[in-house]
This record gives structure tokens, C-alpha cells and sequence, in this order.
């Protein structure tokens, strides 16, 4: 009994320290970067999501065409789908024509039905939308938390119409736009956008940068760790995370796949040395202790590693 309660006393405390990460109350403005003559990044802030922030505590991305624009994941519900739009429009004053979603963290996907009642069309992964319908509730019930009932009530959880199982290409302004799903990763259908012609990637939640990457429940760190590997083969000059600043793909490999297979390598031989899952706080992470969110983020992802590593 008393070790039982040793137990819940642990996983209470790696809640509220992942709790805290997720949804603070500090934010700041969205920042759009030029990446082409029609290319774009709007890079959200690193740290969590927030009633400042909306929720978009994350990167985006849009491309310019002659007629309309091709907008990379929705943002977290209808305001912060408006914060976003409020960006495009600082570029131009064309419609939003496609809306791509790269994962299935509500920031990725909870704006759709903003971009679909303007005649957007909405493309995701088969596994994406499947993990949309999944964890609608529980993601609208957590934003509602952290941004007040008023800017959610109404909200319509809206999936993509446009779906694909592994590959979905098509040419956009002349640019041939190449939609990929590798695998489970941070989310069960993430996908990176590959643009050939300008040598540019997005990619989601397959790549963190300046912060600590989350192992949350879904997540599949073995697969994220081989998607990472398939991604890293791609010709690219400019890579666009899904939290962090526009970045290289050595860097992000040294902060997203090194950190996923340090972790996995810790953990693996925690547990073949007997170790005890009260006693996760033991492996060691400080390696990467520079990382933003560090203190708050690396016992959580220790955590659920081992649980999952348990039965691998």
C-alpha cells in the first residue's frame, strides 16, 4: 500500500510538471520570417501555451501564390486561427485556399473550421485525423482551461477532407508541395511538408529546436527516432521546426534525434540494471539540460519512455 501511494505521489508530480509546461500564463507575439520570394515562417514562442498566446505556442508556415495562399497547420481554435490569418495578411491580402495539418497536437489542426468556412481545403494523414477524433475532447477541454469558455464556446472540431496514408503531392504556385507520414512520432500521424525547388522543410512535431521535445502518452519514441533518420535524408537549406527558430538540420538533430536516442539509451539501461520506475528521476538527462523547459519537461518524457520501453 505504501509503495502504491509512493507511486500515484510520483506520477502526480510529473503531471503538474508537465501541466505547467503545457499552459502557463506568459506569451508574446507571433513573428513572421521571409524564407523565399513566397515562402514563410511564423514562429510562435517556445515556451507554453498561454492565454497570451492563444495556444500557438508553436511554428507555422504559408506559401504566396498568384491567387491564393497555402497555409501550414491552423493554429489551436478559432482566435488563435485569426492570429494566425492576422500574420498571412501582413504578407497579403490573398484568400487561404489549403490548410495543411502536420500533426495532432491541437495548435496543428483546432482552426480548421475557421480556414474551411472561408472555402479553405483541408489536407492531413490518415493517422492524424484518426488521432484528431481521438483527442478532440480531451484538447478542447484543456484549452477551455487555460483560455476561459468565451473564445472556445462554439468551436466546431473539424478534420481534414483531403486525407492520405503515407505520400500526398501536388504543385502549388509552380512549387511541387511533397506531404509525408514516415511513422508515429510525437503524435501518431505527424507528417513533414518538403518543398524540393526552394530545399525547405517543415516538419512538425518530428522536430523541436531551443526547447526540450514531450514524450506525451501517444507518442511513439522508438518510430520518432526512425522518422527522424528517413527526414534527415532530405535535401534541405532551410528547416522549420515545430517549436524553435527556423534552423539546419545538424542542429536539429542534435535536438531532437540526439536527445530522443540519449534518452531511449538511458532508459533501456535503466531498466535492464532492475532500475524501479519510482526511481525514473535517476536517469540522466543534464546533457541537454540546455534546452528550454528542461527542469519541467525531461522527468515526464523519462517517465513514459520506460513505461512504453517496458513491453518493447
Amino acid at each position: 500500500m505504501q509503495c502504491l501511494s509512493r507511486y500515484l505521489a510520483l506520477i502526480a508530480s510529473l503531471i503538474v510538471g508537465t501541466v505547467a509546461s503545457l499552459f502557463s500564463t506568459s506569451g508574446m507575439a507571433l513573428t513572421t520570417v521571409q524564407l523565399s520570394s513566397s515562402a514563410y515562417a511564423i514562429i510562435g514562442e517556445t515556451n507554453n501555451r498561454s492565454s497570451t498566446n492563444l495556444g500557438n505556442n508553436a511554428n507555422f508556415g504559408f506559401i504566396v501564390g498568384p491567387t491564393s495562399v497555402l497555409l501550414i497547420d491552423s493554429g489551436a481554435g478559432t482566435l488563435a486561427a485569426k492570429a494566425i490569418q492576422d500574420q498571412v495578411r501582413q504578407i497579403t491580402p490573398l484568400p487561404i485556399s489549403h490548410v495543411i495539418n502536420t500533426g495532432g497536437q491541437d495548435h496543428r489542426w483546432l482552426g480548421n473550421s475557421y480556414f474551411q468556412q472561408q472555402g479553405a481545403k483541408i489536407i492531413a494523414s490518415q493517422a492524424a485525423t484518426e488521432d484528431h477524433n481521438e483527442r478532440a475532447g480531451d484538447q478542447l477541454q484543456g484549452l477551455t482551461n487555460t483560455l476561459g469558455k468565451a473564445p472556445m464556446a462554439g468551436l466546431a472540431a473539424t478534420t481534414a477532407a483531403i486525407t492520405f496514408e503515407q505520400d500526398y503531392q501536388f504543385n502549388f504556385a509552380g512549387l511541387d508541395i511533397h506531404l509525408h507520414h514516415q511513422g508515429p512520432a510525437h503524435t501518431p500521424g505527424d507528417s513533414w511538408v518538403y518543398i524540393p525547388g526552394l530545399k525547405l522543410l517543415f516538419t512538425g512535431d518530428i522536430a523541436y529546436g531551443d526547447r526540450m521535445l514531450g514524450v506525451i502518452d501517444v507518442s511513439d519514441s522508438q518510430s520518432w527516432v526512425e522518422v527522424f533518420e528517413a527526414m534527415a535524408q532530405l535535401d534541405t537549406q532551410q528547416v522549420v521546426p515545430g517549436h524553435g527558430q527556423v534552423s539546419t538540420m545538424a542542429r536539429l538533430k542534435q535536438e531532437t534525434y540526439d536527445y530522443l536516442v540519449h534518452l531511449r539509451t538511458h532508459v533501456g539501461e535503466f531498466i535492464d540494471a532492475g532500475g524501479d520506475l519510482m526511481d525514473i528521476r535517476q536517469v540522466d538527462q543534464s546533457a541537454f539540460s540546455h534546452l528550454l523547459n528542461y527542469q519541467e519537461i525531461a522527468p515526464g518524457n523519462a517517465l513514459r519512455v520506460f513505461e512504453k520501453m517496458e513491453w518493447e
